[in-house]
């Protein structure tokens, strides 16, 4: 099983070796916050990912321990994917990134119309950034919870 090449000992640079591709944290975003969980339904997106990249990163999240990959218990074509405590772990640096990109692209972000059901509506609309990352995880896990085994 191929391991992440670390380039050095720094933290940023060890964190971007694991997260920093461009894909890695739009695939765990669609699984938090869309609870999407099969490859088909990754493979649905906005952002459009190729499905050739989909597999590399998810193969290269689940060896990493970001995500694990179980069989569908009456399907055997069919992989699950979810979320590990570790994958889980990425929520307060997601949010960071989102607030960055509210802060400074808030043309590119609040769009034509508000919609209540955005992440961004609902992470700038909570009562503490805490709430929100301690709601995100609980309903993910009472989602991922609620998968077939």
């Amino acid at each position: 099983m191929l391991k992440t090449k670390f380039r050095s000992i720094c933290a940023i640079a060890t964190g971007l070796d694991v997260l920093g591709d461009k894909w890695s944290l739009i695939i765990i975003r669609n699984m938090l916050f869309l609870k999407k969980c099969t490859y088909k339904e990754l493979m649905d997106n906005r952002e459009k990912i190729a499905t050739r990249v989909l597999a590399d990163r998810l193969k290269k999240l689940a060896q990493d321990g970001i995500i694990e990959k179980k069989n569908h218990p009456t399907n055997k074509k069919v992989f699950i994917y979810t979320l590990t405590e570790k994958g889980m772990s990425t929520i307060p640096l997601i949010v960071e990134l989102m607030k960055f990109s509210i802060k400074h692209y808030p043309n590119q972000i609040k769009g034509k119309s508000i919609d209540k059901n955005r992440i961004s509506y609902k992470l700038m609309h909570s009562s503490t950034e805490e709430s929100f990352i301690n709601a995100t995880k609980k309903e993910y896990i009472k989602y991922k919870n609620n998968l077939p085994n």
